[in-house]
């Protein structure tokens, strides 16, 4: 026999929540995580022309200043030299030339308040008088069609700039100087790294106390629910954690628990006691039947009182299963297993496929004779029982197979009801009291499951109860069919 499959470790459930985010937690974490993401993208992209912009302020004042001190070095060397000096000051993208007229024409004027700033910069910084300096610059993007809407990201583009700078020496002669360059924006930093990754840390650490204060009582609730809907006893949650929702909602859920315990052990022992008092009477009955003459009417007295008191047995005995039975951890495949061995012990046809383990919480007593039930009806009607149990993800199927005359479809549903027998495929002197399927589906639902008829096209009817699973099952292959012990 296998051991039985580990737990899956916190890592793994971590994965799943991240690939899946379907909790309360995961979804909060991501959408905080992912708001904070949309924020700074947001202000980084406002902040792009503005950025770019001061790349290319930053480039012309280090032309100014570069162009202006070479005035200055200029301004002091003998004539014979000078062009030698530009010819080892210039670069790929700068020219410097010695003329006795300015690049640019006398009348220019700043364009603006920044323009005129800049020229007294390079007047002071080349050590000549304002109205000696002439300065021009052009960026290759102002020269296109602007769009109805402005692209931000188009400040990401390389911009093609340029200069001219004139400037005239003591001597007369004009320095002239062209600059020519493409600007690549430094948009992205270190800091700017830091402060996203600074900003997503505490935004998720937030988010991890937040959802996990409201994900907590939640779950409990909701394990709590599914416990009660299998019939389990469930202690009152504590209803002074999370939000006030949260508050409010555990404890209407342990209000609701309590009454639904409260009327299902008022019904069970109402159920028991009239069950009780009954036999007395019939008791009773019989005896005074038995004074009567031997005849047909005696005959049909005591199968009649028969009929009743093995009505009232049945109901006697599933009240005293209910009451007080708790849900306890037990395989689920021995329980089945155990239950036909019983039948087979007996010499009846019944026979179990064998199935891998599958520890279940139920109440062993009720499941027991709901399958019980089941056998008895497919050995009775079908002439055999074929048991067989199969997982479905969440779920559980086990299945009772025979291979008698099944069910009118239009009768599937109305033989659930209590007392409710078909004449025309079932017995009425060998089916029993009618109770054994509404007894069967009421043991299913109470785990949280169901019972289902199912005809097989081949003939023979199917008899699945249905339960819920929560626990991982042992990996096993089925085994061969076998007959039960």
């Amino acid at each position: 026999m296998n051991n039985p499959s580990p737990p899956p470790s916190n890592i793994a459930r971590l994965r799943a929540a991240l690939a899946r985010p379907r909790s309360l937690f995961t979804q909060m974490v991501f959408l905080l995580v992912a708001a904070v993401l949309v924020a700074k993208l947001g202000s980084w992209t406002a902040s792009l022309d503005e950025k770019a912009a001061a790349v290319r302020r930053t480039h012309v004042e280090e032309m100014l200043q570069r162009v202006a001190g070479t005035a200055r070095i200029v301004s002091t060397l003998p004539p014979e030299y000078r062009e030698g000096v530009l010819k080892a000051i210039a670069s790929s993208n700068t020219r410097y030339t010695l003329d006795d007229a300015s690049l640019l024409p006398h009348d220019l004027q700043p364009r603006n308040a920044a323009d005129r700033a800049i020229w007294d910069k390079l007047a002071a910084a080349a050590n000549v008088p304002a109205d000696q300096v002439l300065f021009k610059t052009w960026i290759k993007a102002e020269n296109a069609t602007p769009g109805i809407i402005q692209n931000p990201w188009a400040a990401l583009a390389p911009v093609g700039m340029g200069m001219k700078f004139s400037i005239r020496l003591p001597d007369g002669q004009w320095l002239n100087a062209i600059n020519r360059r493409t600007v690549q924006p430094d948009i992205w930093s270190d800091v700017a790294t830091g402060s996203v990754l600074t900003s997503l840390i505490m935004v998720a650490l937030v988010a991890f106390y937040i959802s996990r204060r409201m994900s907590r009582p939640l779950r409990a609730l909701a394990d709590g629910a599914d416990r009660l809907g299998r019939g389990e006893s469930v202690a009152p949650l504590p209803n002074n954690v999370g939000p006030e929702e949260v508050r409010r909602a555990t404890q209407a859920f342990n209000a609701m628990g309590e009454r639904i315990r409260r009327f299902v052990d008022d019904r069970t022992r109402m159920l028991a006691a009239v069950s009780h008092d009954l036999r007395t009477p019939i008791t009773n009955l019989r005896l005074r039947v038995e004074l009567l003459e031997e005849g047909e009417t005696k005959a049909r007295m005591l199968e009649t009182l028969d009929e009743l008191r093995s009505t009232v047995e049945a109901a006697l005995a599933f009240s005293r299963e209910e009451v007080g039975e708790e849900a306890v951890k037990a395989d689920l495949a021995t329980l089945v297993e155990s239950v036909c061995d019983d039948f087979a012990d007996t010499g009846q046809p019944v026979f179990f496929v064998q199935a891998p383990r599958l520890p279940l919480v139920c109440r062993t007593n009720s499941l027991r004779r709901a399958v019980r039930n089941l056998v008895e009806n497919a050995v009775a009607y079908g002439g055999v029982a074929r048991v067989s149990m199969v997982r479905r993800g969440h779920e559980v199927e086990i299945t009772i197979a025979d291979e008698g005359p099944g069910i009118p479809d239009g009768e599937v549903e109305r033989v659930f009801q209590p007392f409710v027998r078909l004449e025309a495929s079932r017995n009425r002197r060998t089916g029993g009291v009618g109770l054994g399927l509404s007894i069967a589906r009421s043991v299913a639902r109470g785990h949280g499951g169901d019972v289902r008829l199912r005809n097989r096209p081949a003939g023979g009817l199917d008899a699945i109860i249905i339960l819920p699973v929560q626990t991982e099952p042992e990996p096993a292959a089925p085994g061969p069919q076998r007959r039960a012990a």
